[in-house]
């Protein structure tokens, strides 16, 4: 049981770190990477600094050394000289700028500034006091030690090797160079920097909050629109998304053409709706009259018969409708694979004419057909295309139309069917209409009063169900041409739902 609360407690507290906000997160980061950049700098300045002082020190403990060398090489009475000058040194000043001492091969101390033994031992220096007979040449060592003395300075410490007057003997020089003044400087410096750090990291913290909430401030603009946007301020759009930043000018322009696209979305549903309701009214209010009427007073059995008969043809037009409907509807959630197959598209052209044979007598329409190919595709969706545009072409007609179907294949191994008359003709203010539901062109009302406005509604989604496409074409009083294009093979496996 506990485990499970310390797991839980964990899943909360990851949890709890990825909601933060993203101002949160911009001054978190902001400010650790002032941090990291100020400790690199501080840690880079401290290093040089030290390095300096211990190359500048080291400089003059070399110096100090060729002084000795020189003198013990070549004076036989060297100790003497060397412990005159080094007692001078230590003896007059209350803290000598450097300590010196002389030792034999045995470490033994021949001589020494007064007082360096007290202070600093002769362990404590790098070199060993041992004698190397192979090397023939002054050696220092290349260790530099910094030793805080008894007396609480700090010191340089260093050691050589060097030659005497004897070809035989060597002797070891330890010099410890004062360098308490240089600390101090550098320390000083290192608390100056470490007081500008943690300014730096104070106006970091201050700077990137600022600019975390200028940036993202368009954001809470947006997030702000988005809450007062109701139906009634579906107008309401991201002001001047250009001055954005180019980070925030894509979301931004993309959420003001999702609300041009919910503002058509909504006007085409009104109008859906209104159109709906004017269709649905009519034959219902056709039905109702002739019942009020029949009703009004006693009938004979053939008045009630034809009664009956005119009811039943505004009910099969009712039925056509809702027959569409459903298959707007449910072609718009699919649950099966169409049935496609590969097969010749003037077949199942012919066998649509041939149903609408009766019909074209009596318009006295003139239907012909030609072309060659094969279309892979549904044949059952692809007969009710042809039987939309076909019977588009005679109900809006005057009679005798001349109605031309042909199918021609395409360069990139498409296929076309075109189909032309020289009807009515659709006014172009209407062209971009025509395949929204219900939509009918005015004159189109009288032409076919039993129309729904939903044929070429349907011929557009089984046209985008094959991943074809409609175009049109048309001149008042001079006709229309449909052309449906259909790739060969198409791009992509058919998954919609087959008409019932």
């Amino acid at each position: 049981m506990p485990s499970n609360n310390a797991e839980h407690s964990s899943q909360s507290s990851t949890g709890n770190t990825w909601r933060w906000s993203i101002a949160r997160r911009l001054v978190i980061s902001y400010t650790l990477s002032a941090i990291i950049m100020f400790a690199i700098t501080y840690a880079f300045l401290s290093w040089t600094m030290n390095d300096t002082l211990v190359k500048a020190e080291t400089d003059y403990i070399d110096d100090r050394i060729r002084v000795f060398r020189a003198i013990i090489e070549s004076r036989p009475d060297f100790v003497d000289v060397i412990k005159q000058d080094i007692e001078w040194e230590g003896a007059y000043v209350k803290f000598p700028e450097y300590y010196a001492r002389i030792l034999d091969t045995q470490c033994r101390t021949l001589v020494e500034t007064p007082r360096m033994d007290e202070l600093i031992s002769t362990r404590l220096f790098p070199a060993p006091c041992v004698v190397d007979k192979e090397v023939k040449i002054q050696v220092r060592s290349e260790k530099n030690i910094i030793h805080r003395g008894t007396n609480g300075r700090s010191y340089l410490l260093q050691s050589y090797w060097t030659d005497t007057v004897k070809p035989s003997e060597r002797l070891a020089i330890q010099i410890a160079i004062d360098i308490t003044a240089e600390k101090g400087h550098i320390q000083t410096n290192q608390q100056r920097m470490i007081a500008i750090i943690i300014s730096g990291i104070i106006f970091a913290f201050i700077f990137s909050f600022v600019i975390a909430r200028k940036v993202l401030r368009p954001l809470n603009e947006l997030a702000g629109l988005a809450k007062r946007i109701t139906i009634d301020k579906i107008g309401m759009r991201a002001k001047d998304p250009l001055r954005w930043p180019v980070e925030l000018r894509a979301p931004a322009m993309a959420f003001n053409e999702m609300l041009d696209r919910l503002k058509s979305s909504f006007v085409q549903i009104s109008q859906y709706t209104s159109n709906l309701a004017h269709e649905l009214r009519t034959p219902i209010n056709n039905l109702m009259g002739e019942a009020e009427v029949a009703l009004s007073q006693e009938r004979t059995a053939e008045e009630y018969r034809k009664v009956l008969e005119s009811g039943l043809e505004e009910h099969m037009r009712l039925a056509r409708m809702i027959d569409a409907l459903l298959f707007l509807a449910r072609s718009e959630n699919p649950a099966s694979l169409i049935e496609s197959s590969l097969f010749d598209p003037i077949d199942e052209i012919a066998k649509v004419c041939s149903f609408y044979e009766a019909l074209g007598e009596e318009k006295q329409a003139y239907i012909t057909w030609d072309g060659d190919g094969k279309l892979y595709g549904d044949p059952l969706l692809f007969r009710r295309v042809m039987s939309n545009l076909l019977s588009n072409a005679i109900y809006y007609s005057s009679p005798g139309v001349k109605i031309e179907i042909s199918v021609r294949k395409s360069g990139d191994n498409s296929l076309d069917v075109l189909v032309s008359d020289n009807g009515y003709g659709i006014p172009e203010e209407d062209i971009n209409n025509v395949f929204d539901r219900f939509y009918r062109v005015m004159n189109s009302r009288s032409s076919n009063p039993k129309g729904s406005g939903l044929g070429l509604s349907i011929v557009k989604f089984i046209m985008d169900l094959h991943n074809g496409t409609v175009t049109i074409k048309s001149s008042p009083g001079q006709g229309t041409m449909v052309t449906l294009h259909f790739p060969v093979p198409p791009p992509e496996p058919l998954n919609m739902t087959a008409p019932v």
